[in-house]
């Protein structure tokens, strides 16, 4: 066995980091990110990133500027004992002869954003009214009806499983649109202090793991407990600081930078925002937040 390569883990990933050696089953492989889900009781989704890669909340980062291996779905690693050790022996000993191993030199903690339940209501609409009027939907027909099936739902108290189920695995990739918004949502109900969080929560990962991908399964259950990327957490502190006005503060910096999130993760994610705001503050729904695609003067990117 080399030296073991430093990574800075994510607190969310910690038990099962640090916890009994278990297998690791590789679910997806990108440049700059391995995903791996953990045969544990959560089935722990734990992603090993580059110092480049968009930090998820399950994030293990190599502190250097190496890539990690891209491997084939289905490769088993093992992890336990504070390492995550790939190849080597075929019984699973961490640190066998032959093994790449990762061991963690620093711990980091996700961004869980708090406190926009306290913003005031009209600041709240005048950032939804100018994030809408410049963001494109970036959901089809039926993802729409299923959003606002989700928002009237929720806001009469019914059961939002109909309308979660039509939107979990709609679009394409490891995280598909339906399932961003969902996860912009979740988070943004948290960062209001919403009692739905629970509910909608609930609905989500009942069905996500047989739903949709298992990468996307599990950053909705980041998401559920309110953790998010930290392109999302910026532009939540921007929606709560809006100051002398939308347009004058952080809002058109930030949602910029997430909107460049992944093909079109970070409009998924940006749209779940005004969803949430919807949910939780139904009377914004009539005349503020549109959930169809804005006027073709809008642009995909805040200016």
């Amino acid at each position: 066995m080399g030296r073991p390569y430093s990574v800075a883990a994510s607190s969310a990933v910690e038990l099962a980091f640090v916890g009994p050696v278990r297998s690791a089953t590789v679910v997806a492989s990108t440049t700059h990110a391995t995903y791996f889900q953990v045969a544990d009781p959560d089935h722990t989704l734990m992603c090993l990133a580059s110092a480049a890669a968009v930090r998820v909340p399950c994030a293990v980062i190599l502190e250097s500027k190496a890539l990690p291996p891209q491997l084939p779905e289905g490769t088993i690693a093992t992890v336990g004992g504070g390492v995550l050790s790939i190849g080597g022996d075929p019984e699973g000993r961490v640190g066998s002869s032959g093994a790449t191993v990762f061991r963690a030199s620093r711990w980091w903690r996700p961004p869980r954003p708090r406190g926009l339940g306290a913003v005031a209501p009209a600041r709240l609409a005048g950032a939804v009214r100018w994030l809408t009027g410049r963001v494109a939907d970036p959901l089809d027909a039926a993802g729409r009806t299923a959003v606002a099936d989700l928002v009237e739902a929720l806001a009469a108290g019914e059961r939002p499983g109909p309308a979660v189920s039509r939107l979990l695995g709609r679009g394409p990739g490891l995280t598909p649109t339906g399932d961003d918004v969902l996860a912009g949502a979740l988070v943004t109900l948290s960062a209001l202090g919403s009692p739905l969080t629970a509910t909608l929560g609930h609905a989500v990962l009942a069905a996500a793991p047989d739903a949709t991908t298992a990468v996307s399964a599990g950053l909705l259950r980041r998401a559920a407990a309110g953790e998010c990327i930290p392109q999302l957490a910026d532009v939540l502190s921007a929606v709560g600081d809006g100051g002398a006005g939308p347009a004058a503060g952080a809002l058109p910096r930030t949602a910029g930078a997430l909107l460049a999130v992944g093909h079109c993760s970070g409009a998924g994610l940006l749209h779940g925002v005004l969803v949430a705001v919807a949910i939780a503050h139904a009377r914004l729904a009539n005349g503020v937040l549109r959930l169809a695609p804005p006027s073709p003067a809008a642009t995909s990117a805040a200016a």
